[in-house]
């Protein structure tokens, strides 16, 4: 999307959300399949009309619910197993330079026991946010906006002075053609 002086951009009210979510790499790395999970509906619709409308502007409402479906995650991970995240985390960030989870698969597994246990949320299975998910929306598909751009070049053309000096040092394609294959 390019950007003109033309555009309006949203207001800091209008991106500011109650909470935000301020979770390190690591202990967002040991929340996020399951986070994914329990606003799996939210993150389909928010990334669904994302890609359909192409203004990140006429999707700030969704994003809101997307990050207060996480906020609303988060504390009931905070109070249903917040030792075993802790722990979880911590391993992540102390493991490995990379950050890598395959160094933490018994704290991993306590805590997948414990959210499976109290939020009743399964860890989802290798492959799970590689493969190709179908989401149908409740809202109606927009129409897709094309342009005109004929009809505006000759807006722009109309709105030039009768004197105005026209470039004439382009080529014509006809002319390039031709030159072209005869040498």
């Amino acid at each position: 999307m390019a950007l003109t002086n033309n555009t309006k951009m949203p207001t800091d009210e209008e991106l500011a959300v109650p909470q935000e979510i301020t979770l390190s790499t690591p202990y967002f790395k040991a929340a996020a399949p399951y986070m994914h999970r329990a606003c799996e509906d939210e993150i389909r619709e928010f990334m669904l009309r994302r890609t359909e409308l192409e203004d990140p502007r006429k999707t700030l409402e969704l994003g809101k619910l997307v990050t207060n479906c996480g906020v609303k995650f988060l504390q009931s991970v905070k109070r249903t197993c917040a030792s075993e995240f802790e722990r979880y985390g911590k391993c992540i960030d102390q493991g490995s330079s990379k950050l890598y989870v395959s160094k933490c698969r018994e704290e991993q597994r306590f805590f997948d026991q414990c959210i499976e246990e109290n939020l009743k949320i399964k860890r989802p299975p290798l492959g799970y946010f590689s493969k190709i998910h179908v989401h149908e929306s409740k809202e109606p598909k927009p129409e897709p906006a094309m342009r005109d751009y004929k009809k505006e070049a000759a807006e722009v053309l109309a709105k030039l002075p009768d004197d105005y000096h026209l470039r004439k040092d382009y080529r014509r394609y006809q002319d390039w053609k031709t030159n072209f294959v005869e040498n």
